[in-house]
């Protein structure tokens, strides 16, 4: 076998393993932007945008350290098919994350409705928020959100403007526009939101 072939045969193998769709899963979930993953790792924020787009296969000393910086091991980070996820699932099975150091916030669990993965034109959660838990979003793209208040009150704020929503209401705003919402009750408040992600 030509070196060509074999180069290819690598390839072929790493293509397999998803290795920069893998990154990308990891980084997200653990509310990590590539700009802390490349000052984690010693490499230029571009260099992660391109190992994540699957343009640059990282050495494997270079793999070892982003998957020590996402908090993982060899063993858990290649034993996840993100392409495989169950069409239907319960309560149990959906991923739970506290916080996003994204975006900020207090006392906000997110409920992955849609698994993160590369590929998905959805990002879908139910927001579970504490009774003074808020969230305040600086962080702005091109796209749509569209929400509905399972349970709860809250006062949900969109570009400068608030909102006073009970168990029932909806919302859809731009994702230009800045937001964020704070529990103003005294339960637990559930939100379905929905929204296109975020170009990284």
């Amino acid at each position: 076998m030509d070196a060509g072939n074999s180069r290819s045969v690598q390839d072929a193998g790493a293509a397999h393993l998803q290795v920069g769709a893998r990154i990308r899963h990891a980084r997200i979930l653990k509310g990590m932007r590539m700009r802390d993953l490349a000052a984690a790792v010693g490499c230029d924020e571009s260099m992660v945008s391109k190992i994540e787009a699957g343009k640059v296969m990282p050495s494997l000393a270079m793999l070892s350290k982003m998957v020590g910086a996402l908090d993982r091991d060899m063993a858990s980070f290649f034993g996840l098919e993100i392409e495989e996820h169950k069409l239907v699932q319960t309560p149990a099975d959906r991923i739970r994350v506290e916080g996003d150091a994204l975006r900020g916030g207090r006392g906000v669990i997110y409920e992955r409705l849609v698994p993160l993965a590369a590929g998905n034109l959805l990002e879908a959660n139910i927001h579970i928020v504490e009774p003074e838990g808020d969230k305040n979003d600086p962080i702005t793209h091109q796209g749509e959100a569209v929400g509905y208040l399972l349970e709860g009150e809250i006062e949900l704020f969109i570009d400068g403007t608030t909102y006073r929503m009970t168990a029932g209401d909806s919302f859809f705003f731009k994702a230009y526009l800045t937001n964020g919402y704070r529990n103003i009750g005294k339960t637990v408040a559930r939100i379905i939101w929905v929204n296109t992600p975020q170009v990284h």
